[in-house]
């Protein structure tokens, strides 16, 4: 698998343990498919999946989770501390290793058109397969949520991109498209008043006036009773999670609240680990051939070239 494009579907089911496990085996059947990393997260009554493999492996799999979920899960009794739009809220493409944004974008347009032949549901394009400006960012898309998606569909300008613009009630709508590749984390505040979470999330995130490329939704963690804020970087080179923390952070600090906790949302790159770490440790002019493994790897691959 020269070309590396992966997924993260995110699922509207973060409480059933047992029906995360069966999806979870039944990706690990599909051939040539690579379970990367499986995010439960009951506050949000989500599941964040990451996989890759090759274009027939993930389709099969797409189309399991699809079928799966809109059996499962009804909408009508879905709650969760996380905008959505439908049981299969968004499945993202992210190109990687040698794959190019186009042909990402191609692989994305030809799923949302099997997921609306096969399902009959509502299929946005977001991200970089948006056909309308509008569109591009998801927020968009999910304004109203699902309790308002019955009034949006009627609205010629919110017509999806395939599939009937007819609301079914236990399913909802879903979104489709290619994207960068993501940071998402919760930050975790050591306070119960989730009015400081809002307001935090207001003064982070792009919508709003804040930092750019931030999305930030605020929320209660019911088990441990505190507020929490779950945090989107869709373009970590231009903005570096140690900023968006510190920003976070500064402004905690007028409430006399802290961040208690940091937990990331499924995989993330490398390098925001260690851009980060030179910014605490206060790291200047390093260069990666220090780093042991990237050093014993880059001879590896050099012994390893055919002459």
């Amino acid at each position: 698998m020269n070309k590396i494009i992966s997924c993260v579907p995110n699922v509207c089911e973060g409480k059933d343990q047992k029906f995360i496990d069966e999806l979870v085996e039944k990706l690990n059947a599909v051939n040539g498919l690579i379970v990367l990393d499986v995010s439960r997260d009951s506050v949000r009554n989500r599941t964040v999946f990451s996989f890759t493999g090759p274009q027939e492996a993930i389709f099969d799999a797409g189309l399991m989770l699809y079928r799966e979920s809109l059996a499962h899960i009804d909408m009508r009794e879905h709650q969760g501390e996380y905008p959505r739009i439908g049981a299969l809220d968004v499945f993202p493409f992210v190109p990687l290793k040698d794959a190019s944004l186009e042909e990402t974008v191609a692989m994305s347009v030809a799923f949302a058109q099997k997921v609306a032949e096969e399902f009959n549901i509502p299929v946005f394009l977001y991200g970089e397969s948006a056909r309308f400006p509008r569109r591009r960012y998801i927020e968009n898309i999910r304004e109203g949520e699902y309790e308002g998606l019955e009034q949006k569909l009627r609205d010629p300008r919110w017509k999806p991109d395939f599939g009937p613009a007819v609301f079914n009630p236990t399913s909802g709508a879903t979104v489709v498209g290619a994207r960068y590749p993501m940071i998402s984390f919760k930050a975790i505040l050591n306070t119960s008043d989730e009015a400081i979470a809002e307001y935090l999330s207001r003064i982070i995130q792009h919508a709003s006036g804040g930092l750019a490329h931030i999305t930030a939704n605020p929320g209660m963690d019911s088990e441990h009773k505190v507020a929490q804020i779950t945090v989107t970087i869709s373009n970590y080179r231009a903005m570096p999670m140690y900023r968006v923390l510190e920003m976070l952070r500064a402004e905690a600090r007028r409430f006399a609240v802290a961040v208690s906790k940091v937990e990331m949302i499924g995989l993330i790159p490398e390098i925001a680990f260690i851009e980060s770490a030179f910014y605490y440790l206060g790291i200047q002019d390093f260069s990666f051939d220090k780093i042991l493994e990237r050093k014993i790897q880059t001879q590896l691959d050099e012994k390893n070239q055919p002459s």
